[in-house]
């Protein structure tokens, strides 16, 4: 089973505190008839997970980047719940394309979130 895309979008987002679509999709719960995921767990992740990450998170980035002006002009939630739901799709596929499991990468977005000194690290391999 898939984790939730939602979290995946959440993360990323709050990881390095930006806005982007991602960030409208932490407030939304799973369906109350699908079945409960496992929370996101924190991946301490080695060098070469950490430079997988940050080229996988450029990406990311750049293809949340390209949702924003949609949504900007969405005309009501419904029409900008459909964007985020378009906007993920798309992203879990970034992710996969660069070769990283949606789980590891959201476990490195958690450990980024909550570890100045990692989250240091993984900034100036973006820069």
């Amino acid at each position: 089973m898939q984790p939730p895309v939602k979290a995946f979008l959440a993360a990323t987002a709050v990881a390095f505190g930006m806005y982007s679509p991602f960030a409208m999709a932490q407030g939304n719960a799973a369906p109350a008839n699908s079945a409960a995921p496992a929370a996101t767990q924190i991946v301490k992740p080695t060098d070469s997970q950490l430079e997988q990450y940050a080229r996988t998170y450029k990406k990311v980035a750049q293809t949340a980047s390209e949702y924003q002006p949609r949504l900007d002009a969405a005309k009501s939630d419904a029409e900008r719940q459909a964007i985020v739901q378009e906007a993920d799709q798309r992203l879990v596929g970034v992710v996969s394309a660069n070769g990283m499991d949606l789980a590891d990468y959201n476990g490195i977005s958690l450990a980024i979130q909550q570890d100045p000194a990692l989250r240091q690290r993984v900034e100036g391999m973006l820069k």
